[in-house]
């Protein structure tokens, strides 16, 4: 009987390592470009990317999980970028993504206004990813 939840979950595993394959593509051919093809400042990405971290978190579990999962790549990946062209090093973005992070996370589960609009607006300049 485990060996049938494990197919599915491994089935999963590689749908998103396949997806975030096809977003970080994307990404290196076109680093933290937005649909609209500018790159997004850093204080802007990072707040993008502390936004969708915590989506993801919440929404763990969830039917959108995946999707949520793209969302965050993107971001994350478009800080880092971001992070670099402004003199930043790896660690320092990551640093200052998850500490972001917290406090967006605390806001989405407090259903704040500002955040949930925040986050709709990021999440509509991802760029759609082909299955």
């Amino acid at each position: 009987m485990q060996s049938r939840r494990r197919l599915p979950r491994r089935k999963q595993l590689r749908d998103h390592v396949l997806k975030a394959a096809a977003i970080a593509a994307v990404l290196i051919a076109a680093p933290a470009a937005t649909a609209q093809g500018k790159t997004v400042p850093y204080p802007e990405a990072l707040n993008c990317a502390a936004l969708t971290s915590a989506a993801a978190r919440i929404g763990k579990g969830t039917p959108q999980e995946s999707v949520l999962f793209d969302h965050q790549i993107f971001w994350s990946m478009a800080a880092s970028d971001a992070g670099r062209a402004a003199g930043k090093t790896a660690r320092a973005v990551e640093t200052e993504a998850g500490a972001a992070s917290g406090g967006a996370e605390q806001r989405l589960r407090a259903q704040d206004g500002a955040a949930t609009s925040a986050l709709a607006a990021c999440v509509a300049r991802v760029p759609a990813v082909q299955d």
